[in-house]
């Protein structure tokens, strides 16, 4: 079995052979301007801000001089939190419990959590479940699961491991031609709330980040991700608060005529190189080759 990382450097060393690989400021410049690129063109993102970001991913690009953003969601940086989706599945894998009722999401059904599969499938439909539900209600339901669980809800922000990334690793990395951009404050779907809590998850990150770096904060990229995870009025605000580019998890390609800086699409990066080369083949084949931006997250 290859080690994620080495699937991340062949992945790497393909797209340098074969495609222009650009920082995001280049992309919104060439999608401003409707100027084709010049080949076929990539740009490499990251979301949330894990810590292997740091330790895995970094050192493969800084030896191949390639360029990639990273959106940081601001308040799990520097803290031994984790993101809410992570905290339900390890709080299912920590549990001891064998069955789990969750009346609010789960009506009457109960769900049998003895195996580790059977954790991650139910750690799975909680988490989908909950993203359809207004933020107040899935903090509430959460609340509940940990209870249920007979684990305190502290325990799983405050695990002993770390997993996302404190300000130095980001500084260390900003100063090494990675570009920080913004990812929300605390991860919430953002359309789930009211629209003046969205507005301010996504100024806090902003405000943090440039705070921290000492940099002008231009790219954001949605939690989740999904058309229904976002809408116009809080693009808008984005546009409105200095933010040039807005990034989604919508698969698809950006094409440098008619491509929107503040709708661009994505594709997800799978291993090995070989199934990403496919992936990239058949969108190029779709689309006119001299204009396309591909987004690899």
């Amino acid at each position: 079995m290859h080690h994620p990382a080495m699937h991340f450097k062949s992945e790497i060393l393909y797209l340098k052979r074969n495609y222009q690989i650009l920082t995001m400021d280049e992309v919104i410049r060439h999608l401003k301007s409707g100027v084709g690129f010049r080949k076929p063109a990539v740009a490499i993102t990251f979301d949330d801000g894990y810590l292997d970001n740091y330790t895995l991913a970094c050192p493969v690009l800084k030896k191949h001089g390639v360029p990639a953003t990273i959106y940081l969601s601001t308040g799990l940086i520097g803290t031994s939190q984790r993101i809410w989706t992570d905290q339900i599945e390890f709080m299912l894998l920590e549990t001891r419990k064998g069955q789990l009722g969750l009346p609010k999401l789960l009506g009457d059904k109960e769900l049998r959590i003895k195996t580790k599969e059977e954790k991650e499938q139910v750690s799975n439909e909680i988490t989908e479940a909950l993203k359809k539900r207004p933020d107040a209600e899935r903090t509430e339901i959460m609340r509940q699961l940990f209870k249920s669980l007979e684990i305190n809800d502290n325990h799983g922000k405050n695990c002993e491991e770390r997993v996302m990334l404190n300000w130095d690793e980001v500084q260390k990395m900003a100063k090494n031609g990675i570009t920080i951009g913004s990812h929300s404050h605390t991860h919430p779907i953002l359309s789930r709330m009211p629209i003046q809590k969205g507005k301010e998850e996504i100024l806090e990150s902003k405000k943090i980040i440039e705070e921290n770096l000492g940099i002008k904060v231009k790219h954001f990229a949605f939690p989740n991700g999904k058309e229904e995870d976002f809408n116009e009025e809080l693009r808008d605000y984005c546009r409105d608060i200095g933010f040039e580019s807005v990034a989604s998890v919508i698969y698809g390609t950006n094409n440098a005529s008619k491509g929107d800086p503040l709708n661009l699409k994505r594709i997800s990066a799978t291993a090995p190189a070989w199934m990403l080369a496919g992936n990239l083949i058949i969108l190029l084949l779709r689309n006119s080759l001299s204009k396309i931006k591909i987004q690899i997250r």
